[in-house]
């Protein structure tokens, strides 16, 4: 998959790959494992009567380019599978990143460092258990919020943490080992479709605001006014104060397009030669000029995830925090939540309330393992998916030397289209260049001219959410014919915006279309392209308990209470009626400051 090529080492002989990537899967929970086992199994048997792996490495490569060249959408999905997880192993390797004059760090403008976060005091559950006036599930952007909420108000809180506690001194520092401890399923959580599209989400304390961007929007209004109006959320038109709050403690600031880097300012340049509206993306990291560490945990904490913000705030305050603490069930107690019991058995009691916020996969999986919430607990799965849409330029672009998501275009708005700038780092996106083999590590090398979009969807597909019969998570989502044609019309957007800023070529993330160049691009908008055809992601989970004021809709009603369990709450993306269009990470901190305000006592 990756032989030696113009002074990149090869794979195997020089970078062990299969070892470090076979360690890593191994991880997994085993209904995940086995998908992969089935795939690498196929992957193996597909040159039959010849083994995969018993090919002489020409056969290898040229079975390789004709599996790129095939009109069958599985050998797509199979190499692509194959791609990444070579990739993923060998591009961490520090030979290959020298070779390409890489450098994973971040940096804030004046060079100085952030001051250090509170302290989170003792984060071991006691064996005996414990009692509070509200107990919080998760410590990412909604229960970090929450906590802080409730225990600046006087009530006595504990925070339950599934994963554990990192921050800049303790971040593991190979990539893959940073993978397994902060994310969720080794980052491989996936909602099973056509196609299959990987939904990475946090697990450690902060949850996935550790290993975002740091993205912060605003609700946009229409949203708003359309969960008021429809959903029966009147207070969704009264969020401003919470966002202004959030964005003043967090220190979120407009990027300044001098420091935001170049694949930012290609966006900036091809959005104005198009006079498409845009404008410099605002984040929670103040001064920082360079971040291409965010995926693995930011190397100085200069991106205000909870685990250095809010978490430390409600600490502060009085609240508990405990880590390694995985909710299993809710207790209940004629008819009103009392607590939540943990793996292992440590249980904590609650005299008030117990607020869900394990976030839009956590939440309804404790719900549904706690037979509470009703029939819609795990429907109505949103999930904004979303495309790399990479162009080559004839100038050095290297973003790894910016700042990770820099720049947005709004202009499609009306057709649930978003545009970021955002640039992945190689072990995450290297699967999506060119090419298989010797070609694919011209691509590699060629990584520096290379500028990239994401194409974001606010989706009207919908898919779901559940435990799995050996109790690991299983999500899955169907995406339908209109929303692929508006994603197919989004890529169509990001490449107009490459060629204006001076694009040879664009990689469209279409099997069938690898390539785009300037005078292929009507013809590629009039093609018809099915919903499994496309490669997808997606960030923001979100809509698995949701709100409505007409308890036959929803879940929870507009005050975040679960229908039918008195005393229990949710306070995360869970309870978004729709998708929110854009990063909605400010939006979880606004629904979760309401949800908390609500529970303490006048």
């Amino acid at each position: 998959m990756a032989p030696a090529h113009d002074g990149l080492p090869a794979a195997e002989d020089e970078v062990p790959v299969a070892a470090p990537v076979a360690a890593h899967l191994a991880t997994l929970s085993p209904r995940l494992l086995a998908r992969v086992r089935l795939g690498l199994r196929v992957f193996e048997w597909l040159p039959f009567p010849w083994r995969f792996s018993r090919l002489s490495r020409d056969a290898a490569e040229d079975f390789l380019h004709k599996m790129e060249g095939s009109r069958f959408g599985l050998h797509h999905e199979l190499l692509l599978m194959a791609k990444t997880f070579t990739t993923l192993g060998y591009a961490v390797d520090a030979r290959v990143e020298e070779r390409l004059g890489l450098e994973t760090t971040c940096r804030l403008a004046d060079g100085s460092l952030p001051a250090p976060a509170g302290p989170l005091g003792d984060t071991t559950p006691p064996l005996e258990g414990e009692e509070c006036d509200v107990v919080v599930v998760g410590s990412g952007a909604g229960g970090a919020v929450a906590a802080a909420t409730l225990a600046e108000s006087g009530l006595d809180v504990i925070v339950l943490e599934a994963g554990e506690s990192y921050e800049r001194d303790t971040y593991p520092e190979d990539p893959l080992a940073a993978i397994a401890t902060l994310y969720r399923d080794g980052g491989l959580t996936i909602a099973e479709g056509k196609p299959p599209i990987p939904v990475p989400v946090g697990r450690a304390v902060g949850g996935t605001t550790v290993i975002n961007s740091g993205t912060c929007f605003r609700t946009p209004q229409p949203v708003l006014d359309h969960w008021r109006e429809r959903w029966g959320v009147g207070w969704a038109g009264e969020l401003a104060p919470d966002f202004a709050e959030a964005e003043e403690f967090l220190r979120v600031t407009p990027l300044d397009p001098e420091r935001m880097g170049r694949n930012g300012q290609l966006a900036m340049e091809g959005a104005a030669a198009l006079g498409a509206s845009g404008g410099p993306i605002s984040r929670n990291a103040g001064g920082c000029v360079q971040c291409s560490s965010c995926p693995y945990g930011c190397r100085i904490d200069a991106k205000r995830g909870m685990h250095v913000s809010y978490v430390p705030r409600a600490v502060a305050a009085g609240a508990r925090l405990r880590t390694g603490a995985e909710a299993r069930q809710v207790i209940v107690e004629n008819g009103r939540a009392a607590g939540v019991r943990c793996a292992g058995g440590y249980e904590v009691r609650a005299r008030l309330a117990t607020v869900m916020a394990g976030g839009a996969f956590g939440t309804p999986e404790l719900l549904r393992r706690s037979s509470l919430g009703g029939e819609r607990v795990g429907r109505h799965l949103r999930v904004h998916p979303a495309c790399w849409v990479g162009a080559r330029y004839e100038e050095a672009v290297r973003g790894w030397e910016g700042v990770m998501q820099s720049y947005y275009l709004d202009e499609w708005e009306p057709e649930g289209i978003l545009l970021e700038a955002t640039f992945t780092p190689l072990p995450f996106g290297g699967a999506w260049l060119l090419g298989s083999g010797r070609e694919h590590q011209e691509a590699i090398l060629g990584f520096d001219r290379i500028g990239s979009i994401g194409v974001h969807l606010s989706d009207e597909s919908e898919g779901r959410v559940a435990p799995g019969r050996d109790g690991s998570l299983r999500a899955s989502y169907r995406l339908t014919d209109d929303d692929a044609k508006r994603l197919v019309f989004g890529i169509a957007r990001a490449a107009e915006v490459h060629f204006a800023a001076g694009a040879t070529e664009v990689y469209p993330n279409i099997g069938r279309v690898p390539v785009l160049r300037r005078n292929e691009l009507a013809g590629f908008e009039a093609t018809s392209f099915k919903p499994g055809e496309l490669r997808l992601e997606a960030f923001h989970p979100m809509g698995t308990a949701r709100i409505a004021a007409d308890p036959a809709e929803g879940v929870c009603a507009p005050d975040g209470s679960v229908n039918g369990t008195a005393g229990l709450y949710v306070a995360d993306a869970s309870l978004f009626p729709t998708s929110t269009g854009v990063n909605p990470m400010m939006t979880i901190i606004a629904f979760a400051k309401r949800v908390a305000s609500g529970l303490i006592p006048a």
